[in-house]
């Protein structure tokens, strides 16, 4: 229960609506878990029962992940028995029916990824009463594997709604499974561990489309991905994340509507000539930054977001930068294996961006650093890391970019962002902190968030670290322009 004198307790209905609407949307708790999402919230006393109850949309998170733990940790479920048997799975389904009952007719977002080794007979249950609703499912997040696709057969005429699909298999399609669906709002499809891929798509209404394999024959790798864009004009975006070891053939192809392009194979970029692209995500690999720029300069696009993940500030890549150099709105680095040399490659950005003709569009800057958590080395996380550059002269840099707003029609820096989740020691003197948070109040969207031991966060309303580490893919999302996760209140 919540103390009688709580602040909690004067805050009017709407605001905890709004809380509570954030609160599930980030929590990852499986629906049937009593201990987590609406449920918490709906026990905690009476004012807070209503609210939840009083907003349907609330229950329409419909997450399945965790049955294994679920069915073994049934003293939160409504059981009374830590064994899998009926009684156990009466208290699952009955979580899960009331859920999808209290969430009325509102649309429903899914995401069900279970193995099929263990709770056959429950998860049969699950998807059949998960299916039931499907003319409502707004995006659905599905691993499906041969023993279960049959399941699935009644969304076959049944997905008005749909406008968001990922599927996950480490097989190669199921021919039972109803892929091919009518979904006419389907306009985000992500695919992931297939043996291969599928050619061409059949929901003709996709515009972006993502694939995250592993292929054994670079040939047919490039080759499929190829066709998958000849055949299917309509893509805006596409999203290649696959292992493509050794160099193939290729055909040269054109694609006249593709404006957003992430993928790390030379052999893709070196195939491909996009007029129209706007965005474009690369991972540094060998022969990738030679591809890029004649891409560029075949295309004659006019590129405005850039997403250089683990480059170095080279010649080679300022050349790539002066290709766009007038059309470039936005640009997100990303390092996640941080060492003493990036500090001086970030060092060589950060010169550039004081001269007044580089970059002149910018908008948004997003710097991101990291480092690789699979280190052996158990110190290597905690080793502190040299933000040296992060210092008065990046942030009167900041403030000239910014100022630019002063000249009408002049394009200026909107957004910067800067995430360094390492120990590390930012050093700005108190007169430039002040001067950031001078720029905040005027309107300039800034946040510079690190480890560090005064702990720094210059962002307008104080965020701590876990919060801005969880928001980072969301923000880098906003920069490469609106691709939010989704988040659907109404």
């Amino acid at each position: 229960m919540v103390p009688r004198n709580s602040r909690v307790l004067s805050l009017p209905n709407e605001t905890l609506a709004e809380i509570f609407h954030q609160y599930v949307h980030l929590d990852d708790s499986d629906i049937v878990y009593y201990g987590g999402g609406p449920w918490v919230l709906s026990s905690v006393c009476h004012s807070w029962r209503y609210v939840a109850l009083a907003h349907p949309t609330l229950w329409s998170f419909i997450r399945v992940e965790n049955l294994h733990y679920l069915c073994g940790d049934v003293g939160r479920l409504l059981t009374s028995s830590a064994s899998y048997d009926d009684e156990n799975t009466c208290g699952i389904l009955h979580l899960l029916n009331l859920a999808l009952q209290r969430s009325k007719a509102r649309p429903l977002h899914v995401r069900m990824n279970v193995s099929t080794v263990d709770h056959s007979r429950l998860l049969e249950y699950i998807i059949r009463a998960i299916v039931a609703h499907c003319d409502r499912w707004k995006t659905a997040d599905l691993t499906i594997t041969r023993e279960i696709t049959s399941l699935f057969a009644p969304i076959s005429t049944h997905l008005s709604l749909l406008s968001e699909l990922t599927l996950s298999s480490f097989e190669d399609f199921p021919q039972q499974f109803p892929y091919a669906a009518i979904a006419p709002s389907l306009t985000r499809v992500t695919l992931k561990g297939f043996r291969h891929t599928i050619v061409p798509l059949p929901w003709p209404s996709v515009r972006h489309f993502a694939e995250q394999h592993i292929w054994q024959s670079p040939i047919a790798a490039t080759n499929s991905f190829l066709t998958l864009l000849q055949l299917n004009a309509q893509l805006e975006s596409l999203d290649l994340a696959y292992d493509c070891p050794y160099p193939s053939a290729k055909s040269p192809l054109t694609h006249q509507s593709l404006r957003r392009l992430a993928t790390s194979e030379p052999d893709i970029i070196r195939s491909l000539t996009l007029p129209q692209l706007e965005e474009l995500v690369i991972e540094n690999r060998k022969g990738i930054l030679p591809a890029v720029r004649s891409l560029l300069r075949r295309s004659e696009c006019s590129l405005r977001s850039l997403h250089l993940v683990d480059f170095a500030f080279s010649q080679n890549t300022i050349a790539l930068l002066s290709l766009c150099n007038n059309t470039l709105r936005s640009l997100i680095v990303r390092l996640t294996d941080f060492e003493p040399d990036d500090k001086e490659s970030m060092e060589k950005l950060v010169q550039k961006l004081a001269e007044p003709f580089f970059l002149p569009s910018l908008e948004a800057l997003a710097i991101v650093i990291f480092r690789d958590y699979h280190s052996e080395d158990s110190n290597f996380m905690e080793r502190p890391c040299d933000l040296s550059f992060i210092d008065d002269t990046f942030v009167d840099i900041l403030a000239d970019r910014w100022r630019r707003r002063l000249v009408e029609g002049q394009a200026h820096l909107k957004r910067a962002f800067v995430l360094v989740d390492l120990p590390s020691a930012v050093t700005l003197s108190q007169t430039h902190r002040d001067h950031l948070r001078q720029m905040c109040d005027e309107g300039l969207d800034v946040t510079i968030t690190a480890r560090d031991p005064e702990g720094l966060d210059l962002s307008k309303d104080a965020k701590d670290i876990s919060y801005v580490y969880d928001e980072v893919h969301v923000y880098e999302y906003r920069l490469l322009g609106g691709y939010v996760l989704v988040n659907e209140l109404d």
